[in-house]
């Protein structure tokens, strides 16, 4: 069978005709028929089956689309007819069998057909040939009707797509499979050859898109036990679904895998700098005040992860600091305390983004403290950003704490500091607490002579409280003698108790 796509809608209709030899009709009178002179006669061969093309998130043959099958020259099918079974080659036009199979008797009756004849379905080498199953079952006929065999796929087929940026690198990929199964004449039989294994799929191309086949047996795919996927060089990597997967006999199973650079994993505990700069995907974990100065660089485009980080830093300036678009996700509880000077005008913020846009997500929680390491008790901001730059909080637990009494100075909880103004300040979820602010400057929004772009804050989730700043003109919004975009607040957002199902717009 030729080696392309199989399952859907797969008609595929090879005219095979048996040539019967002339001879005349039986007597009227007798239902016995002289022997050996009605041969069976297939009159024609088609296989279908149902399509069931599903993406799972986050897997045949026709060579333009993999959508259907064909029989090739060469190939063998088992047919039974009343107890008998003959086995009828393909020789691109016609099927014939050395020991053809014969009517004996008028009476009509059904014909069964299977592929392959072999007794055993090999799932162990797909990488050179997919595995088939095929059954035409039922099939009624005569010394003088065809039989008609249209064939019908026992098997489940699965395809793999890969995405990402590391999908180029994939050499191999694996399916989680017994090794081989018996063919009853159609039927799925036992499985035999042992335990489950990992078995390759085949690699095909369709037009533009590339993917990994195999056939296998009804049933379903393991959430956390079924792909692995490896490179040229090293160990293969396991493949975790969301869910188990079912699939059914005859139907196309599509399972898209998303192959990335595996992220790297530092635990602050063992590390000894002073400067950690990170750039792609990285974990950052444990408790980091055994170096002492040690403050944080997120490079652009990264995706952290924060997992029970503790980050104490004695040296002025801010704990973590982002240099472009950034990711962080809370995981666990983590602690920051930023430190500054504000006699020499050096503010530390807990996290600043000094250009692009930070977004904060996850259900972790974040502990924000800052700190004065002089007689002027001016602080940096919560959170922070630089001229431009943007901050956007999607789900979190985050608390950012009370600075000091006369910290006139001191960066809003969440928007600028004392000497940039900053971007938009965007807050879809998330429970977010700030704590006693500064005389001047704004919980959310700007400090005292700055400025911040447009505040958005919106989401069911959303529950914000703050306390507004003895001297400060609003909570959110502007501090005293700066300047804010617009203020809106909707969507089923809470702040201070009050829910806000229409939209509010204006500082409060």
């Amino acid at each position: 069978m030729k080696r392309n796509r199989l399952f859907p809608a797969i008609c595929l209709v090879a005219a095979l005709l048996l040539s019967a030899c002339s001879q005349d009709e039986p007597g009227e009178n007798s239902t016995a028929l002289p022997e050996g002179e009605y041969p069976l006669q297939i009159g024609s061969v088609s296989l279908t089956a149902e399509v069931s093309e599903q993406p799972w998130t986050r897997v045949s043959e026709n060579p333009t689309d993999g959508m259907s099958s064909e029989f090739q020259p060469g190939d063998a099918i088992g047919v039974s007819l009343n107890g008998e079974t003959a086995t009828y080659t393909y020789n691109g036009n016609t099927w014939t069998s050395e020991a053809p199979l014969y009517w004996k008797d008028k009476n009509y009756a059904t014909v069964s057909a299977w592929y392959p004849v072999d007794e055993t379905i090999d799932f162990t080498h797909q990488d050179q040939g997919l595995a088939y199953l095929l059954k035409a079952d039922g099939v009624e006929a005569g010394f003088d009707k065809p039989a008609n065999l249209t064939f019908f796929h026992q098997l489940a087929k699965v395809r793999v797509k890969l995405t990402g940026d590391k999908a180029n690198e994939v050499q191999t990929v694996t399916v989680r499979s017994y090794p081989k199964s018996i063919n009853d004449q159609g039927s799925l039989g036992e499985t035999t050859g042992g335990s489950p294994q990992y078995v390759p799929m085949r690699k095909a191309t369709y037009g533009d898109m590339e993917c990994w086949e195999a056939n296998l047996r009804p049933g379903y795919l393991e959430a956390g036990n079924t792909f692995e996927v490896a490179k040229a060089e090293g160990d293969p990597v396991r493949v975790t679904l969301e869910n188990n997967v079912t699939i059914s006999a005859g139907q196309i199973h599509t399972i898209t895998i998303n192959v990335e650079q595996a992220p790297t994993e530092i635990d602050l505990g063992t590390y000894e700098g002073t400067t950690l700069t990170v750039s792609g995907k990285t974990t950052i974990k444990g408790d980091g005040t055994t170096s002492k100065d040690l403050q944080i660089t997120v490079e652009a485009d990264a995706e952290v992860t924060l997992e029970n980080v503790v980050l104490q830093p004695s040296a002025l300036g801010n704990a973590i600091t982002c240099n472009g678009d950034a990711t962080i996700t809370l995981v666990g509880n983590n602690n920051l305390t930023a430190k500054s000077n504000g006699y020499i005008e050096t503010y530390g913020s807990g996290i600043y983004v000094e250009r692009g846009t930070l977004t904060i997500n996850g259900n972790g929680n974040l502990n924000i403290s800052r700190e004065y390491a002089s007689d002027y008790w001016s602080v940096g901001a919560g959170i922070g950003a630089g001229s431009g730059a943007n901050i956007v909080i999607e789900s979190g637990n985050i608390s950012i704490g009370d600075v000091p009494d006369d910290g006139s100075s001191s960066g809003a909880g969440i928007g600028s500091t004392p000497e940039e103004n900053c971007g938009n300040i965007t807050i879809k979820g998330g429970t977010i607490s700030i704590g006693k602010p500064s005389w001047y400057s704004a919980c959310i929004g700007s400090a005292a002579n700055r400025s911040c772009g447009d505040i958005t804050i919106s989401g069911e989730s959303t529950v914000i409280t703050f306390t507004k700043g003895g001297y400060a003109p609003w909570g959110i919004g502007n501090g005293d003698s700066g300047t804010c975009g617009t203020v809106t607040v909707g969507d089923g957002a809470t702040v201070n108790g009050v829910k806000y199902t229409e939209t509010h717009t204006g500082t409060l």
